[in-house]
């Protein structure tokens, strides 16, 4: 009696275990590892196994801040349904892609793994992996192009998009990254830069925010204002990479 009891609610079931290739990925690479399953004590039918991409983002509510808020990124089945024996191991095969849309782990952003199993009247056992995750490949162009004019990369985290944008269903979340001039002909004229990558398969749309040094000139509430900010649009695809620096410094010389 008791035995069922405890199985029904999930006590001595069966456990999973992820064991990927590698912890290092760019953005739509394909993941491959191995799942490691133990029955339990006594034998269980699993529906599936799966994994969720998640990674975390700032949300701003009033005064309060809290840059920990979960968000799935993806879900993929990664097996059709199986019996498992008391204490049986088990040992299979996986892969999937992750989503081209993973952001890098910069910053305060982490992506990690959660792998799950679907029991019926049992608590699902599941096993969390936090991975690294690399830019995609168009914005660390952007990256380069930055730091070839001396901006360096100050922060990094993700955040809602903004309801203007009216990209929200497609985005939930966007990715903002922090420039600020350091050294290079921009020191005195640049306060910062900040861009949002919204990235596609082939093509990133980047919005980008030049924040201009006050001058002595400049309206007393100028900065008050935002006046001294410009927000433009760059699109731009792989075709573009070897362009980009000069986009980009067209884009800031017009805004300054």
């Amino acid at each position: 009696m008791f035995k069922k009891l405890f199985h029904s609610i999930g006590i001595g079931s069966a456990q999973v275990d992820a064991k990927i290739d590698t912890e290092d990925f760019k953005p739509g690479e394909t993941v491959e590892g191995v799942l490691d399953i133990e029955g339990g004590n006594s034998e269980q039918r699993i529906d599936q196994v799966y994994v969720t991409v998640a990674t975390n983002y700032t949300s701003e509510i009033g005064d309060n801040e809290d840059d920990n808020v979960r968000h799935v990124l993806g879900r993929f089945k990664l097996t059709d349904e199986f019996v498992i024996q008391e204490g049986e191991k088990k040992s299979i095969p996986f892969s999937f892609q992750l989503p081209v849309r993973t952001p890098a782990t910069l910053g305060k952003t982490r992506v990690w793994l959660e792998t799950g199993m679907d029991i019926k009247k049992a608590l699902d056992p599941r096993d969390k992996d936090h991975i690294h995750v690399d830019p995609h490949p168009l914005v660390d162009a952007f990256l380069d192009a930055a730091d070839s004019f001396g901006l360096e990369l100050k922060e990094v985290e993700c955040e809602f998009t903004p309801l203007s944008f009216g990209l929200r269903k497609e985005f939930p979340i966007v990715q903002e990254f922090e420039f600020k001039p350091e050294e290079g002909k921009y020191k005195r004229k640049l306060d910062e830069l900040e861009a949002l990558f919204f990235v596609y398969e082939s093509e990133v749309v980047a919005v980008i925010e030049v924040d201009r040094k006050m001058r002595n000139e400049d309206h007393p509430l100028a900065e008050i204002f935002d006046l001294d900010e410009s927000n433009v649009v760059l699109r731009y695809g792989f075709d573009d990479v070897d362009d980009l620096p000069e986009k980009l410094e067209a884009l800031i010389e017009k805004n300054l």
